[in-house]
């Protein structure tokens, strides 16, 4: 069985069945919660240690969340002496406030 539809300007895609999810958890099924949760806090820029404390994860981890991020074009890395600095990108803090921020829109009633 093969179900098609139209896809085209001006046509949404169908409701998922379990309905419209809340953005931050749609945004966390695409990037992951760990990574989801770092853009949030790296509003403010921070050490690799003080997003791990805030992810509660290892520095090891925290750097290759922040590397995937970055390769993503989402935070910005830049070091000074020994220590590193992660901050979001104008695209990481647009992509962070559609998933905490946005309201939910629902599918009009057929």
């Amino acid at each position: 069985m093969v179900l098609t539809y139209p896809a085209g300007p001006g046509l949404g895609l169908p409701p998922s069945p379990e309905g419209v999810q809340d953005p931050y958890e749609a945004l966390a099924g695409v990037l992951g919660r760990t990574r989801a949760e770092a853009l949030r806090v790296l509003a403010e820029p921070r050490t690799t240690s003080a997003l791990a404390r805030a992810l509660k994860v290892s520095n090891a981890t925290a750097s290759a969340h922040a590397a995937a991020l970055r390769a993503a074009g989402l935070v910005t890395t830049a070091r000074t002496g020994r220590s590193v600095s992660h901050e979001r990108t104008p695209l990481g803090g647009l992509l962070a406030a559609t998933g905490a921020e946005a309201p939910v829109t629902r599918a009009p009633e057929p």
